[in-house]
């Protein structure tokens, strides 16, 4: 059975819409607009007549004298004489009440000979608070993150550079080597936060080697007696500089929670690529420690969570913000014994591939 939409339905159907909706003529003459529009238009007391059928919107618009309304009369006469098919922008709406931002779209259409323009006004304000806020908090962390490498960081170097000084004086060791060692805690945590703060975006993709990356960064981290293995390679995209943040921090997490105060002798941590449970490409870094506590698995990822005496709490945080920023997943997968992390979405290159 077929059923032709009355001319009603269809009206009705535009009314119940909770975004503003005009039809305009090819003169930019407003020939409909629903009722979203038309209230919309009471409740903000328009006395311009932008919301009267037969009126002008363009008209409006060049009287008005406002940017936001010279810049949709430009777009709509752009769409009207086909520059365009579509155009649209966005822009604030605000008053002593309210802050609300909208985004204006217009589009062409024809029934029969006659062309139209679709003019709506859709509510974007939830979206853009939400935006303004990741901005401000992400404002705020770069202070924060300014004051930790200048403010804080150059008193900690002076202070440190007076304990070595005294140290090799010979004054009161036992009590400096005390103080010594928490200067460096603080400056491994400086560190730490800093990657975490500032390093959360891929600055340039090439082409690297699994073995090579991961023989780089051990070279990198204090591992004692333990042992690397690289069990096979793979060639993928990635920044470097950020996948070295991952393998040193999955290598310091295997030293830390896998050696025992004095000796790393019987640590292994093995490299090698993987499918994981998805079937997609990546690798996977492993230690035949004593592995993470069932009840710890999902917390590790946090920023802050350590179990150590000497964690700073940012290593696994950072090993998830660098793998996400490639767009690649990270996961503590199950192992019969120690722990194991995998991370895949690689894109996989084929050995001597240029970029």
């Amino acid at each position: 059975m077929c059923m032709t939409l009355s001319p009603s339905l269809a009206s009705s159907s535009l009314d119940a819409l909770p975004t503003q909706l005009a039809i305009l003529d090819a003169e930019g003459v407003i020939i409909y607009t629903n009722q979203t529009w038309r209230e919309f238009g009471n409740e903000h007391g328009r006395t311009d007549d932008s919301s009267s059928i037969g009126s002008n919107y363009l008209d409006i618009c060049d009287v008005s004298g406002d940017k936001t309304a010279m810049t949709a009369r430009d777009g709509i006469r752009a769409v009207a004489r086909g520059d365009r098919d579509t155009f649209s922008f966005e822009y604030p709406c605000h008053n002593e009440n309210e802050r609300q931002w909208f985004t204006m779209r217009a589009s062409r259409f024809s029934v029969g000979d006659e062309m139209y323009i679709q003019v709506i006004h859709l509510d974007i304000t939830d979206r853009k608070r939400a935006e303004l806020e990741v901005d401000e908090k992400a404002a705020r962390l770069q202070s924060v993150a300014r004051m930790l490498s200048h403010d804080l960081r150059n008193p900690l170097s002076v202070a440190s550079g007076y304990v070595d000084s005294l140290l090799e004086e010979g004054v009161v060791p036992s009590q400096l080597e005390r103080v010594a060692n928490a200067l460096s805690r603080i400056d491994e945590i400086i560190s730490d936060a800093l990657i975490f703060a500032r390093h959360d975006s891929v600055n340039e993709l090439v082409t690297v080697d699994l073995e090579t990356q991961a023989e780089r960064a051990w070279e990198h981290v204090e591992t004692g007696d333990a042992e690397l293995v690289v069990s096979d390679t793979v060639v993928f995209r990635a920044d470097p500089n950020l996948l070295g943040h991952i393998f040193e921090n999955l290598f310091r997490n295997a030293i830390e929670h896998g050696c025992d105060t004095d000796d790393c002798g019987q640590l292994t941590v093995t490299v090698g690529p993987t499918t994981g449970r998805t079937g997609d490409p990546g690798f996977y870094v492993a230690d035949d420690g004593p592995g993470v506590p069932a009840e710890d698995r999902d917390e590790v990822f946090e920023a802050g969570y350590t179990t150590g005496t000497d964690g700073t709490g940012f290593g696994l945080a950072i090993v998830t913000q660098t793998a996400m920023a490639h767009d690649w997943c990270i996961e503590l997968a199950e192992s019969v014994g120690g722990s194991r992390f995998e991370i895949t979405g690689l894109e996989l290159r084929a050995d001597g591939e240029s970029e």
